[in-house]
């Protein structure tokens, strides 16, 4: 997708209607038992009058205007007898918020569930764009509060999208509905998914492997800002399986006039290494409610994927390089990778050697190996200090080569796919040095992992890849999807 399908519409700060937008929600046909309509002037529960049929789609259910007591409501009467969970129907009952509908009641009508909720007069956020600042001043903290509440009651909404967002009454303020498939889990709980009822434009990666978590949530409502800033989803038009890959493997692409605080929120509640998940003081994980709130407040933040993860504790006297000051053993590896060729000459010219001698007999021993290593195998040398970073700081997270820095085989792999797909050969040498030198394997096994299943594939990749890659470029697509998608 080019940037001129994503270029922001706004005129003058005003809100566009943009029709060409779909949001289909995935629906399993063979579940809808019943699509009657309901009667005019029946009374639910004998008290919500039916005024008239609303030509609104709803997925699984219809949506009637109904009256009591002289205010307005909508009946959402459900087609499937079983649509609605129990212990659903409980907790919308007892939350008590602006921005999320409020469930009045609820019953059956001829064998057929229904739900009484708001009617909200202004419609929902479907096929709507807004400037930065309408976002950021209520639609964003709105939804964030709601998704805090429901969460707090250990419901996942599980569809959030701008058609399940409705505009309240002073137009500005939203409120979220539509809770036909949501779960009410324990906390920090997960839930086992289908993609029945999901929309894959705006599911995570984690929901197409059959699981739903809280962070999941926030992974629709990034995907839900980008559309209502820039009038569409990253990946429209994609089909679920191709979304499925893309979100698993990549961040999400923006224009190129994407606003840097706007990106950075949408990274970060779009991150797609949910690894570190309960690691509270790990930058590197999806944002939830309390980034979106330090975000709206203006506070500072590390976007997740942009440190590294490493230990900080394992101290050394102070060692300068390239004018620069270290003091701990990954903060100075990290740095001789970065700058891979300088590295390489601390080592080989024995500055490492004679530094470690002082304190570390045992370190220094590692680097006067490497230095006979690559005099002996004169031509390696790339591959003798490869396997020096990590033999002396087991600490490190990431995948460096050659002064590149990846914070895992995923980020890798990202960058290999998307310029495998666009047939841009530029990195061919690059990719050639890890393979040939067998470093996934060797990474995966021997420094960061027990997986052999993971082992075997990043084998298959090696093994796949010889004298020519161009020859090699869909299998290589391929073991690399399989490799990175585990």
């Amino acid at each position: 997708m080019d940037d001129k399908t994503r270029v922001n519409p706004h005129i003058n700060n005003s809100t566009v209607v943009n029709p060409q937008i779909s949001q289909t929600t995935s629906v399993n046909p063979a579940l809808i038992e019943s699509n009657d309509d309901i009667e005019i002037d029946i009374r639910l529960d004998g008290k919500y009058k039916i005024l008239k049929h609303l030509n609104i789609t709803a997925g699984e259910a219809d949506l009637y205007l109904c009256e009591y007591d002289s205010v307005h409501y909508v009946a959402k009467i459900y087609r499937r007898k079983k649509a609605i969970k129990s212990e659903t129907i409980e907790v919308l009952k007892s939350i008590d918020s602006p921005f999320v509908a409020h469930l009045f009641d609820s019953g059956t009508y001829k064998e057929r569930p229904y739900e009484i909720i708001p009617y909200y007069k202004n419609g929902n956020l479907h096929g709507k764009t807004f400037t930065l600042q309408e976002l950021k001043t209520t639609i964003i903290p709105c939804i964030n509060t709601a998704l805090k509440c429901l969460h707090e009651k250990g419901l996942y909404h599980k569809d959030l999208k701008p058609s399940n967002i409705m505009l309240l009454d002073d137009k500005k303020a939203v409120a979220l509905i539509d809770f036909g498939i949501s779960s009410v889990v324990d906390k920090d709980n997960t839930v086992i998914v289908t993609q029945t009822g999901m929309t894959p434009a705006y599911s995570a990666p984690e929901t197409f492997r059959g699981t739903y978590l809280a962070e999941s949530d926030y992974y629709s409502f990034g995907i839900t800002i980008y559309e209502l800033f820039f009038g569409s989803t990253p990946y429209q038009n994609y089909s679920a399986e191709d979304i499925a890959i893309f979100t698993s493997l990549q961040k999400i692409p923006f224009p190129s006039n994407a606003p840097e605080e706007l990106k950075n929120l949408i990274i970060g509640l779009t991150y797609y290494d949910l690894t570190h998940r309960n690691e509270k003081n790990n930058p590197n994980r999806r944002w939830t409610y309390q980034e979106v709130d330090n975000w709206l407040k203006g506070k500072k933040q590390v976007i997740p994927g942009e440190g590294m993860e490493i230990n900080t504790e394992n101290t050394i006297p102070a060692y300068t390089f390239l004018g620069k000051k270290y003091k701990d053993m990954p903060s100075l590896v990290t740095a001789l990778a970065n700058n891979w060729n300088d590295g390489k000459k601390q080592l080989y010219r024995g500055l490492l050697s004679g530094f470690f001698k002082n304190f570390n007999p045992e370190i220094a021993g590692f680097c006067i190996d490497a230095e006979e290593e690559a005099t002996k195998y004169h031509g390696n040398d790339d591959m003798v200090f490869w396997n020096l970073l990590y033999r002396i700081c087991p600490e490190l997270k990431g995948f460096y080569w050659n002064g590149r820095t990846y914070e895992s085989l995923t980020v890798l792999g990202v960058e290999m796919l998307e310029k495998l797909w666009a047939k841009d050969g530029s990195d061919y040498d690059y990719w050639n040095g890890i393979l040939k030198n067998q470093l996934l394997s060797k990474y995966l096994v021997n420094i960061k992992s027990k997986n052999d299943k993971l082992a075997k594939l990043a084998e298959a990749l090696e093994s796949s890849y010889r004298i020519n890659i161009n020859d090699k470029r869909g299998q290589m697509r391929d073991y690399y999807i399989n490799l990175l998608c585990q």
